[in-house]
Formats: structure tokens, C-alpha cells, sequence
């Protein structure tokens, strides 16, 4: 059958490197905001008389950390009511909105906060982020600024202003700020050091730099973590294509792709839940013409990210290419489902479908 090769690889080949450090960067925009809530001001810095609204200040914050956004909101409110000044207050509703994706919201109330004079560096951080979620540069960039003239030491910022330059494809640029992020933090845990590997990796062509600098320090030391074994099976992943890719037969890349099944499964092993973990090496199963594992890896990676298009497009074909169609159909439905502007999907499906109707 045409489709494995012809049509599915231009796609399969996104998945593991742009498209994973875009998922990456999407999380870490969320995260920004979303990873901690923002820290009150000193006591010394707030009115003698706050018994009031203090008491419905911690009836939200709890009623947040529970989940319960609909009672945050209203104990907040309840807050305002009994004082207005307090710009902590603002920047707290802010953060709950950006919680919720409502960028625009957040930054009404984090500039109100601004107004009253707040200017705490952790806001000016929140207002950033905020920016750079609506891609605007210049305002995002500003804050960032603002931010770091009050703490230069803080690593997430530098990080951030590493994801500004990466959204507008300035990789050089990018590269600096996160390699100033990871001088401050090189924990095994720094964004900055999985978003140097990745765009070393992918973006920048230099596989062994990254590999070097930012994963194998740290994979000597912690052999069995999930997200280093599946870095370094993106790796060899990189190797094997640039074999591939060179046109050298199967025989030539059976030893990367060997080691990247491998990175992969011990990714698995010590993540069970890892779905790109699953994708990308059914990927290389597929590139080897396993095409029993290929599918058995794919369509645990949809059971564990149901709304990942790419794995149920991929059950599809592997379906379609054992002559299963009634479950390519199904699994073409779903993808279109979760993207409808999916080409392959729609080509795919309808091709099907004229043909179980002659």
C-alpha cells in the first residue's frame, strides 16, 4: 500500500522533534503562571486593620488549591469588596483567570495591580507571560525586562525570554537566554536545559553538542529517568534519519534504531503513562517495518493521550494496511474528530470510503 511510506512519514517525521519541543514550549507557557500561585506580600506591607478581608483571601486561596475555581473566584470578590486598594488581591483574580486561558482578563486585573502599585518582579514575570501567550512581542519582552531589572538571578524568567525569541524563530537568541537560564539552574529538573537539548537537537542540526552538554552529564548520574531515556532515544532517532534520509539501506541504521528502541522502552519502564514515549517508538518500529509493534505502541500512546490526532491517524493506517477497514474508519473519524483540518485524515477516510462503496 502507497500510504506508509509516501504519506506518513512527512508526518511521523515532525512528531518527534519541532512538534515535540512545541508541545514542550506550550506547556512551559502554561506553566509560567499556572505552576504556583502567587505569593502573598509580607504582613508588614499590608493595613493594620485586614481581618476581614484577609479572612476571605484564605478561604480562596484554599478553595483553589482544592480545585474549586467557582468558590476561589467569589471569596476573592468577597475580599475586594471589604478593601479595593490591596493590589495583591488583583493580581491573584489575574492569575485565576490565567488559569483559565483568559489572557485578556489576567492582564486587565495584573495592570490594575500595577496601578496601585504593585510592582513586584513575580508580577511583572506574570504580565510577560500573559503577553507571550497572545504573541505580543514587544509588551511580553518589556515586563520580562521589568522583571529581571528586580531579580537578574531568577532562572524561569531568563527561560521565558528564551521561549520570546524561539516563537519568533530567533534560535540563536534563544540559545542564549536559556543557556543564561541554565547557568543559574542546572538542575536535572531546568526547562533550560531540556529546551537547550531539544533545539540543539532539532532547530540548530547539532546532535552531538546536544547530547554532549545536555544529556549525557546527566544520564551518566540518572540512568533510569524517564524524560533523559526518552531524550536520548530522540538521539539516536536523529541519527538514524540523517542515515535515512542520506539514502543508505536499512542495514546501515539497524544499530540506532535498535538503540532508540531501547531509550525508549526504559523511558517506558520507568513511566509507564509516557505516551510520546510510545509514539516515538512506534515510529521507529514503523521505519523498520514492524509494523505489529508500530501499531500496538500507537494505539497505547491514543489510549494515553486520546487527543493526540497523530496516533489515531497512524492506528488507521496500520489498520488499512492489514485490510482491517472498518477499524481504519473508526480510527480516521476520531482523528478528523480532534482536527478536521487534518489532510492525511480527510485523503485517507475518503479514499475508504469510496472504496468499501463499489
Amino acid at each position: 500500500m502507497e500510504r506508509p511510506y509516501a504519506v506518513l512519514l512527512p508526518l511521523l517525521m515532525a512528531s518527534y522533534g519541532t512538534r515535540a519541543l512545541a508541545a514542550l514550549l506550550l506547556i512551559a507557557l502554561g506553566s509560567a503562571c499556572r505552576s504556583s500561585t502567587p505569593t502573598a506580600p509580607a504582613t508588614d506591607t499590608l493595613h493594620a486593620d485586614t481581618t476581614a478581608w484577609t479572612t476571605y483571601l484564605a478561604r480562596s486561596l484554599q478553595a483553589f488549591e482544592r480545585g474549586d475555581t467557582l468558590h476561589a473566584f467569589q471569596a476573592l470578590d468577597s475580599a475586594l469588596t471589604r478593601d479595593s486598594t490591596q493590589p495583591y488581591l488583583y493580581e491573584l483574580k489575574g492569575f485565576y483567570h490565567y488559569t483559565r486561558g483568559q489572557d485578556t482578563l489576567a492582564l486587565r486585573y495584573y495592570h490594575r495591580a500595577i496601578e496601585l502599585g504593585g510592582s513586584r518582579p513575580e508580577l511583572h514575570y506574570r504580565i510577560g507571560a500573559a503577553y507571550l501567550t497572545q504573541q505580543r512581542w514587544q509588551e511580553a519582552y518589556h515586563h520580562f525586562r521589568k522583571a529581571l531589572q528586580a531579580d537578574s538571578a531568577n532562572p524561569e524568567v531568563w527561560t521565558s525570554l528564551g521561549l520570546w525569541a524561539y516563537q519568533q524563530k530567533n534560535y540563536r537568541q534563544a540559545a542564549a537566554f536559556w543557556k543564561e537560564a541554565f547557568r543559574r539552574d542546572s538542575s536535572l529538573q531546568s526547562k533550560a536545559r531540556t529546551f537547550l537539548y531539544d533545539l540543539y537537537l532539532n532547530e540548530l542540526g547539532q546532535p552531538e553538542t546536544a547530547k554532549k552538554y545536555y544529556l549525557d552529564p546527566y544520564w551518566r548520574l540518572h540512568r533510569f529517568d524517564p524524560l533523559l531515556n526518552f531524550q536520548l532515544g530522540n538521539y539516536f532517532l536523529k541519527k538514524l534519519e540523517a542515515k535515512r534520509q542520506a539514502g543508505l539501506p536499512i542495514q546501515a541504521w539497524a544499530t540506532e534504531a535498535f538503540q532508540a528502541t531501547q531509550a525508549y522502552s526504559q523511558a517506558i519502564l520507568a513511566h509507564p503513562s509516557y505516551a510520546q514515549a510510545y509514539y516515538n517508538r512506534g515510529y521507529v518500529y514503523f521505519l523498520t517495518g514492524k509494523y505489529d509493534r508500530a501499531l500496538e505502541d500507537f494505539s497505547r500512546a491514543a489510549e494515553l493521550n486520546p487527543k493526540d490526532a497523530r496516533a489515531h491517524f497512524m492506528q488507521g493506517s496500520l489498520y488499512e494496511l492489514r485490510g482491517d477497514t472498518l477499524r481504519a474508519l473508526q480510527a480516521y473519524q476520531r482523528t478528523l474528530a480532534l482536527d478536521p483540518t487534518f489532510p492525511e485524515a480527510q485523503k485517507a477516510l475518503q479514499e475508504l470510503q469510496t472504496k468499501k462503496g463499489r
